[in-house]
């Protein structure tokens, strides 16, 4: 962490005058000095710029400060964790105590409503501030133009299912990928204007962690897309690395570290479970690692129930409250083995404990006193969303849909921007100011979610080999779309015809294999019904397919 530190740099202000940061945090958010020097006056700020908020501190240019626009003049900035001193061609401009912040990396730009006049300087890539040498998934559209690990088991799976763009996904793999740690953890996010790193980096301290496992179940996910095995030979070994890292931070009583945090606990879980996979086409001996999440799943389910609750708690800490995430992936992981604990009771307790009319809060109201704000997650909502389309849960599924994603998709919403939004308030509204990225990927959860349920298409083996189908049909009475593979694009149809019956259309490219499920959330029931594909009657509610000719299948009254 930079706490104290000192800055210096040449600048030549065309119109107005200059702006910089010390002591930012990876959002831009520090302090920042404004410096106008058309009207000879500087001030410091709390965040990342002038609006909004009084100054920290203030000052006019001393008088025998020679400075005007369109010259080159030096600026040298101290920071010592609270004490901040500026100078200019040499003269103090600026001194003072603040408590805002107190650590934090430096930031050097135009300032809002200003632009450089120069982006090809040859000194750019030094500070990062050049172009991306490959293609990045990024985090926000505008504000977060950066790399995060935790964002990619949502934000790639959306491009996987949509755009299909690999080489995005690989470009923040392999640059994230670079960024682990000695120890073998992952550090959290990565300016995207660089080379992946060619070594592992000298630092043993974890910064959200939890997401250097969400980053193991979004390489699992690659690699169920493509199935190429040198792509699990690279990865295995790291994935590997940070396994053995988790499970030499595991307690005695098969807890994931001290301070137990749920949340951590079951990302843990759903990783090893995820990441299965890619360690045995890497060859390494996976039933080390299935035994590890055997023993992880019993002494979540047996130690972090709350029985009050009806769901797990947030941690050790704070056992009075539930948190939305980490309990939709205690169900996505399998960790609900007690057969007391189903995934329909913990559905039912975070629906009673945190639904808002414009989605769930990402914390039930226990956390507030504790310092958490009430605030709608689109991200912890992606995983809830998961978790009820997993459990056949399809009102739930339904009511995330319209509550939260539907009034972000609707034209006529005053904030509408075509996008999916960070963070909502419990009205619906972004809830973190002018800074709220009204673009961000983590909050995509649907795009990956309604073509794996509603088409109800998922490769059960690499590459799409072989393929499930088992569509819900929600309330609707039609969909159709296509989901990309790397053979081609699997092409779904089906409607609920006048009189009530299913039809259904399904085309895949030659060299797949898919075993269809039939709904069984019909207008008309089952077990009321014959079915016939291809002209042909069906015997049983489960048939396979072969890519490179379609099947239509018929619903049809018994007689």
């Amino acid at each position: 962490m930079l706490m104290t530190y000192n800055v210096d740099f040449e600048v030549k202000s065309l119109v107005c005058g200059f702006g910089f940061s010390i002591l930012s945090d990876t959002l831009n958010s520090g302090i920042y000095i404004s410096c106008d020097v058309s009207g000879r006056h500087i001030a410091a700020y709390a965040g990342s710029t002038t609006f909004g908020t009084d100054p920290l501190a203030q000052a006019n240019l001393p008088a025998n400060l020679t400075i005007g626009l369109d010259s080159w003049h030096s600026v040298h900035a101290m920071a010592a964790i609270t004490e901040i001193s500026i100078s200019i061609d040499g003269v103090t401009v600026m001194s003072f105590s603040q408590t805002a912040r107190f650590f934090g990396a430096l930031g050097l730009g135009a300032s809002l409503g200003t632009a450089p006049s120069s982006v090809t300087c040859p000194f750019l890539p030094d500070f990062f501030m050049g172009t991306n040498p490959y293609e990045i998934v990024l985090n926000g559209s505008r504000r977060d133009r950066i790399a995060y690990t935790g964002d990619l088991d949502i934000a790639g799976g959306a491009a996987l299912t949509s755009t299909h763009n690999l080489a995005s996904i690989i470009g923040s793999l392999d640059l994230l990928g670079s960024y682990q740690a000695l120890p073998g953890f992952f550090i959290p996010n990565a300016k995207i204007q660089q080379e992946p790193l060619a070594e592992p980096l000298q630092v043993n301290t974890t910064g959200l962690i939890g997401y250097s496992f969400n980053f193991v179940t979004a390489v699992a996910s690659m690699y169920m897309q493509i199935g190429d095995a040198a792509f699990a030979g690279k990865w295995a070994p790291k994935l590997q690395k940070m396994l053995d890292w988790a499970d030499a931070q595991t307690l005695e009583n098969g807890l994931f570290n001290s301070g137990v945090v749920t949340k951590f606990n079951v990302l843990y879980a759903y990783a090893l479970q995820e990441c299965l996979p890619v360690l045995v086409a890497g060859g390494i001996y996976s039933s080390v690692y299935q035994g590890r999440l055997e023993k992880l799943r019993s002494a979540i389910d047996t130690q972090l129930w709350s029985e009050e609750l009806q769901g797990y708690y947030v941690s050790q800490d704070l056992k009075t409250a539930l948190a939305q995430d980490s309990n939709a992936i205690a169900i996505l992981a399998g960790v609900n083995i007690d057969p007391r604990i189903s995934s329909e009771t913990i559905l039912s307790s975070l629906f009673t404990h945190l639904m808002t009319p414009s989605g769930p809060h990402a914390f039930s109201d226990a956390t507030f006193e504790a310092g958490f704000r009430p605030l709608v997650s689109p991200y912890s909502s992606s995983y809830h969303l998961r978790a009820a389309f997993a459990s056949q849960n399809g009102d739930s599924a339904m009511e995330f849909l319209n509550k939260l994603w539907w009034p972000m998709a609707d034209t006529a919403n005053v904030n509408y921007t075509g996008t999916f939004w960070e963070t909502l308030d419990g009205e619906g509204k972004p809830c973190l100011g002018y800074m709220t990225s009204l673009c961000h990927s983590w909050a995509a959860g649907p795009t990956v979610e309604l073509s794996r349920y509603v088409l109800g298409a998922m490769p059960t083996q690499p590459g799409w080999s072989r393929f499930s189908i088992a569509l819900m049909t929600l309330v609707l009475g039609a969909a159709s779309g296509s989901v990309p593979t790397l053979n081609g694009a699997i092409n779904f149809q089906w409607n609920i015809e006048q009189d009530d019956l299913l039809h259904m259309k399904i085309t895949a490219p030659r060299g797949l294999v898919g075993t269809v499920t039939l709904p069984c959330a019909l207008r008309v029931p089952v077990d009321a019904s014959t079915f016939i594909a291809n002209r042909k009657p069906l015997t049983g509610p489960t048939f396979d397919i072969k890519g490179g000719c379609g099947v239509t299948i018929e619903q049809a009254r018994k007689v």
